[in-house]
């Protein structure tokens, strides 16, 4: 997991609003990198692995929310590869790769939605363009 953390670690350096983020399988939902220590990202494995698959039919996911770390999410806006979570004052964004699904959990009011999702789709083009 140790080369995927730099990608951690510079997504929460470019939000400080970002809490907990992972990086994890797209196919599987197998972390690749998380945070650890105080801010570590505890979604379970079979938590992931649904979440993962909210990807395959996206356009439903409004309709029904998203879970990630034990917390249910209302979810008022996805794009072809972006879904936004909201409950109260957090929030995630997670963004698809060809092979990877980033997840960054933030806390904080509404305005460092924008940050935080600038940070997410940054790496989302970043790997992409190198092939993940």
């Amino acid at each position: 997991m140790s080369g995927w953390n730099a990608y951690i670690d510079t997504m929460t350096g470019s939000a400080p609003s970002i809490k907990r983020a992972a990086i994890v399988g797209a196919a599987d939902g197998a972390v690749w990198a998380r945070t650890e220590d105080t801010n570590q990202f505890k979604a379970s494995e079979v938590e992931l692995k649904a979440f993962v698959a909210l990807f395959d039919d996206i356009t439903n996911v409004p309709s029904k929310g998203a879970d990630i770390e034990g917390v249910h999410y209302v979810v008022p806006r996805v794009e072809e590869s972006l879904i936004f979570g909201k409950k109260e004052n957090t929030g995630f964004f997670a963004a698809k790769t060809k092979s990877a699904v980033l997840i960054a959990v933030y806390e904080g009011p509404n305005e460092v939605a924008s940050q935080v999702r600038k940070a997410v789709e940054s790496m989302q083009t970043y790997l992409t363009s190198a092939g993940y």
